[in-house]
């Protein structure tokens, strides 16, 4: 980041200065200086695309939490820890911390300077140890669904529910990185646009493709900010990520569902963020649109250019960037109503019954089955007896080894949680109270 970027506050009025008298900065990596767009550009060399903006939002959200882990976190998710990262399948599957509604799986392994690592479908927290110098209680990432559907304000609530019981929190939420993104429509030709055409202050720029097609172009990847300008639906097609709350909102707006939406998205991390004095996330909410239009007017600007004048900061930005340029953050991430968030990792339809049906098909075809209930019901046969006669070996039935693989499945999906075999207590509250005994036997 540039050091003569200042304070949040003179963000947003410096982006509205901007706004009205169209000052272009050069893209001279940090000194901020630029001169006022001329007059003397041809109007016949302003293009008149067609561009409109779906929606405004914040993609992605990672944010720190001050604190300390309370005695009972501490025991419990040190147990499942070890639970986590034992040889036994089911030890392994009771890995699991629940705070309704969610059940995290706890991870094996934690991530310097955190020890613990708990995920779901909406959230994954990484906490620290009691005894953990300068590190926050816990680091948590927001998944984008949630900011999408319920909107951040709304998953914040949830996520503090999360973190009070996992501690004692002294300060927060404060953000380490946030993306802030604008959903589009254009028949702008974007395949043509040539890098000499942006006035940027990143130092790279890249152009990529999928499927052999033009797909986008980011830059600065890697850097304190940094942007992707990119086919939002032909990266869902390329990674069959259908996300139908996103085409939801799309449609309300006003898509037909087979244009094809494009994305301009700006990430900025930490380093970032402070240089901006954005610290909590009560100051980055306060502060979207003077992000954005610092973003738009002095970082990156996409211009049409002038041959008559050598000057490309006075070269018109294009009608594109004009529109995107006006995106309204006064009514952030817009949410849906009527969507519900699933909770957890649960398998999609296309997973259970597409690839799902896929040993049924094999057994059926080596088998000459062609009624698909016949050929369920002998598979099943002979699973088991395949299963209950290799388990002199294995020492596993098919009962015991369908019942794990349950259990391995509810819990990456975060369906449910698992009880021990023989109903007893489960090892983490064993241990939690074997550690109140000692304590309040003076053992500790």
């Amino acid at each position: 980041m540039q050091s003569d970027i200042q304070s949040k506050q003179s963000i947003n009025s410096r982006a509205a200065r901007d706004a009205a008298s169209q000052h272009r900065p050069a893209p001279d990596g940090g000194s901020g200086k630029g001169t006022q767009s001329s007059n003397t550009v041809p109007s016949n060399c302003i293009d008149t695309s067609n561009t409109r903006i779906l929606r405004t939002g914040i993609d992605s959200l990672y944010l720190t939490y001050q604190g300390h882990l309370s005695d009972e976190s501490s025991i419990r998710l040190t147990e499942l820890k070890k639970l986590a990262q034992s040889s036994s399948a089911s030890s392994v599957n009771l890995a699991q911390f629940r705070v309704d509604p969610h059940v995290f799986e706890v991870k094996g392994n934690g991530r310097h300077p955190f020890a613990y690592i708990l995920e779901d479908g909406t959230f994954r927290i990484e906490a620290a140890k009691q005894d953990a110098k300068q590190a926050p209680l816990a680091y948590a990432k927001v998944s984008s669904e949630l900011l999408t559907v319920a909107g951040p304000d709304a998953a914040l609530d949830v996520l503090q529910k999360v973190i009070d019981v996992l501690g004692a929190v002294t300060a927060g939420p404060n953000v380490a990185r946030v993306d802030l993104c604008v959903d589009f429509l254009t028949d702008y030709p974007l395949e043509r646009i040539t890098d000499a055409e942006f006035v940027t202050k990143a130092r790279s720029m890249s152009r990529h493709s999928e499927m052999r097609r033009f797909s986008g172009i980011s830059f600065a990847v890697g850097a304190g900010l940094s942007a992707r300008l990119y086919n939002k639906t032909l990266e869902m097609r390329s990674k069959n990520n259908t996300r139908p709350y996103l085409k939801a909102l799309w449609h309300e707006a006003g898509w037909d569902g087979d244009q094809d939406v494009w994305r301009l998205e700006f990430q900025f991390r930490r380093d970032a963020l402070r240089t901006l004095d954005i610290v909590s996330y009560k100051e980055l909410k306060d502060c979207l649109g003077g992000l954005w239009q610092y973003c738009t007017h002095q970082w990156l600007k996409h211009t049409v250019p002038n041959l008559a004048d050598q000057t490309q900061t006075r070269w018109p930005v294009s009608s594109l960037w004009e529109v995107l340029q006006g995106a309204d953050w006064g009514d952030t991430c817009r949410i849906l109503t009527r969507h519900k968030v699933e909770r957890g990792r649960p398998p999609s339809d296309r997973h259970l019954f597409v690839n799902g049906l896929s040993p049924l098909t094999s057994f059926s075809a080596r088998e000459g089955y062609t009624h698909a209930g016949e050929a369920s019901e002998a598979f099943l046969k002979a699973a088991q007896d395949y299963h209950d006669g290799t388990s002199q070996i294995t020492g596993v039935s098919f009962d015991d080894y369908y019942r794990t693989k349950v259990e391995e499945k509810r819990r990456f999906y975060n369906a449910g949680p698992n009880k021990p075999l023989g109903d007893g207590p489960h090892p983490a509250d064993k241990a939690v109270s074997r550690e109140y005994r000692k304590r309040s036997d003076g053992d500790y």
